[in-house]
């Protein structure tokens, strides 16, 4: 960072714009000499350590890459979900590390057992600052074969879910003065996706419940974000039936970074939107697909 005296600001101000008064141009309180702003001082660390932060579908995948990411980041973890081994397993990998995690098994289109996972996150950890709406459904096929029922079941997981699990952490977040929200969208909202029109659907309706609820959240300093991944290598990408050869050619011919999305840069995007260096974001969406979608 370049630090100048005021003086100098003063000076060049004068020299330049002779019949402007420097005193009433807002410099002399913006970076005196040997001190730097707040904002750098803030940006220097996530400043997570004593945070609690629930994380859904973190048996796995991108889910299990977001709640290694807080667990090292000083983040005591609730790892949710239905897949109790799978669970247990983040819940070892981030003590193993050194941090505190505990499993809860819950379907998130429940609301009783999603009362049960906050309760459960205030019994082990006093409370709830982050959380990450991840855990998902994503059947597939032609749009004109989509029964209601399977319609229907998408949609109570992927956007209720999103909805009741909020709901539920709020009068935490409003105890501990705050907190976020980090809801996981999909690329194939901003691209399209053969075959998916159920699942394509409920992430957009992701994307319009993280809008409406930053902007009723904000007053109550609770920021709410999404994040959009693009191709990574989870269950979803490998689903039976699809030539994975040519759908990584065609990944790669769409991308402007030409590697593979790796989990940890889901984690990364988690970190920064969980922490103050997101202080001033909320109601945004995160693409972390590699330059697929520009926009």
């Amino acid at each position: 960072m370049i630090q100048c005296s005021e003086h100098i600001v003063f000076l060049e101000l004068s020299m330049r714009f002779p019949h402007i008064d420097g005193r009433r141009v807002g410099v002399r309180n913006s970076f005196p000499l040997g001190r730097t702003s707040s904002f750098e001082r803030k940006s220097m660390s996530l400043n997570l350590e004593g945070k609690t932060a629930i994380v859904t579908g973190a048996s796995s995948g991108l889910g299990r890459a977001a709640a290694l990411a807080l667990g090292r980041s000083g983040v005591s973890v609730v790892a949710a979900g239905l897949d109790p081994e799978g669970l247990d397993e983040t819940s070892a990998m981030i003590r193993g590390g050194g941090g505190e995690a505990t499993a809860v098994e819950v379907d998130i289109s429940k609301l009783d057992q999603v009362e049960a996972m906050a309760a459960e996150a205030t019994a082990a950890f006093g409370g709830t600052d982050i959380l990450v709406n991840n855990a998902g459904v994503y059947p597939n096929g032609p749009w004109h074969e989509i029964s209601e029922k399977e319609w229907d079941f998408v949609f109570s997981v992927n956007v209720k879910g999103y909805f009741l699990c909020s709901k539920a952490i709020r009068p935490q977040m409003l105890e501990r003065g705050g907190g976020s929200i980090i809801n996981i969208s999909s690329i194939t909202f901003f691209v399209g996706a053969d075959e998916f029109l159920h699942y394509v659907s409920s992430k957009g309706a992701v994307v319009g419940l993280t809008r409406a609820l930053a902007r009723e959240c904000g007053p109550e300093s609770i920021r709410v974000n999404s994040i959009a991944p693009g191709a990574f290598p989870t269950r979803a990408y490998f689903l039976p039936g699809r030539d994975i050869p040519k759908l990584d050619q065609s990944v790669m011919d769409s991308q402007a970074i030409k590697r593979k999305g790796e989990p940890a840069d889901i984690g990364n995007a988690v970190l920064f939107f969980a922490s103050e260096l997101s202080s001033f974001v909320t109601g945004q969406t995160l693409l972390v697909d590699g330059g697929w979608y520009l926009h």
